[in-house]
């Protein structure tokens, strides 16, 4: 691993730092502690080590790849029982950093350290931050792919997850012939993080294959009810255990567009916001087909029948999350005609995604039927006066609220609000 020569201690976040690693917050005082969050030295125990995977990249078989830049330094057992993965990023060159330096810079340390603490409060699953060590060492990186190579400066973060272990973790060893180390894994990944799965259960596999597809729809759907978009949802970006990992170039979308790109690399938009559920299914398509060798016939056509119910798993999930967002209680036929008839006039007008929901939660049944909005209601102000629709929107809205049987402006915002 790397020593960083001249770093500090730039951030910590409280809530991992107790209720996971329980420790006091004193702790940051400490220079060992700096040293060890930085990579300059080993907590006690440790035994670094990278993981090799490989993986599909926009689409494409890319062959092994592996942690780049990261160094799992163990697990540890917090005392409620809950077993965390902690790992370092940007704590140099690893045996798969190929041709990098094994390093990560300031601009890409923050923007992972603050989403994964966001997303986490937000609800949406994800692996967690502790802190973020800055270096004065230069970092040489060509932040826009022209050629113009800049000098920044590194960081590294130390992050947890339950498991570190992604779909292409099961690809290399599948597209290598290493099916009894395919096994093995596979065997540890259920017996560590799907226990109730049993393990001498002759289906396990194709149980797994189903709680991994069904949690993966439900990731995605989640991402799609806050905004989110992943960025690079490549195989080896997407988690076994279905929690967000690995933020690259991610986004969240402002006006409300299904083709937002986070990334610029992404010329063609394969990972627009509003591709997501389809590029999942595609994942899981690459998940199954690395589980092909360990599944009889039946078992393959079982798993081919759970793969084929994905998207009315997502769309159920979706729609669940925006009635939610909306306010609704129950099921009601016209639900989900409310739900794309709104997003259809926020894509027509670019409406502001978060604060139109948000405004939603906080404007009264009587100032919605009056149609008039304080200043402070901007984006419901700019929707009404920029689409001819968005009255008809607000009857179809009204009316579906109303069917709530004695529920009260306040119940209604602080459920769209919690």
């Amino acid at each position: 691993m790397l020593f960083l020569h001249i770093f500090r201690l730039f951030c910590v976040f409280q809530d991992v730092l107790r209720n996971i690693l329980d420790l006091n917050e004193s702790v940051i005082q400490n220079e060992e502690f700096v040293c060890c969050v930085s990579g300059g030295k080993l907590f006690p125990g440790s035994v670094p080590l990278a993981h090799r995977y490989g993986g599909h990249q926009f689409g494409y078989w890319a062959g092994q790849l592996g942690d780049g830049r990261a160094h799992l330094l163990g697990e540890y057992t917090n005392r409620k029982g809950e077993r965390w993965e902690v790992q370092l990023k940007g704590s140099g060159k690893t045996p798969y950093s190929r041709s990098g330096d094994g390093r990560a810079v300031i601009r890409s340390s923050v923007r992972e350290f603050l989403c994964s603490e966001a997303m986490h409060f937000l609800g949406v699953p994800t692996s967690r931050a502790l802190s973020l060590v800055v270096s004065e060492e230069p970092v040489w990186r060509d932040p826009f792919y022209n050629g113009s190579v800049i000098k920044e400066r590194g960081a590294v973060v130390l992050r947890l997850a339950k498991s570190w272990f992604r779909i292409s973790s099961l690809e290399i060893l599948t597209r290598t012939g290493e099916l009894d180390v395919l096994r093995t894994l596979l065997d540890f990944v259920i017996k560590e993080h799907f226990k109730s799965i049993a393990t001498n259960d002759p289906d396990k596999y194709v149980v797994f294959f189903s709680r991994v597809l069904n949690e993966t729809a439900h990731l995605i759907a989640h991402w799609m009810s806050v905004g989110f978009a992943h960025g690079v949802c490549n195989t080896d970006n997407f988690s076994l255990l279905s929690i967000t990992f690995d933020y690259g170039p991610f986004g969240f979308m402002e006006s409300y567009d299904p083709n937002f790109v986070p990334n610029t690399s992404d010329d063609e938009g394969r990972y627009s916001i509003g591709a997501q559920a389809n590029v999942g299914l595609f994942n899981l398509q690459k998940l199954l087909e690395a589980l092909k060798p360990l599944l009889t016939s039946d078992q393959l056509s079982q798993s081919l029948q759970i793969l084929r119910e994905y998207p009315q798993i997502y769309h159920q999930r979706f729609h669940e999350l925006f009635k939610a967002k909306l306010g609704f209680l129950g099921n009601e036929e016209k639900d989900s005609y409310v739900i794309a008839f709104l997003l259809k006039l926020m894509e027509d007008t670019g409406a502001d995604f978060t604060m139109t929901f948000r405004q939603l939660s906080e404007v009264t049944l009587s100032r919605l039927q009056k149609g008039s909005f304080a200043p402070s209601l901007w984006a419901l102000s700019d929707l009404s006066s920029s689409h001819k629709h968005f009255r008809d929107f607000v009857q179809l809205y009204l009316q579906r609220l109303l069917m709530i049987i004695s529920d009260s402006d306040e119940e209604r915002q602080h459920r769209m609000q919690g």
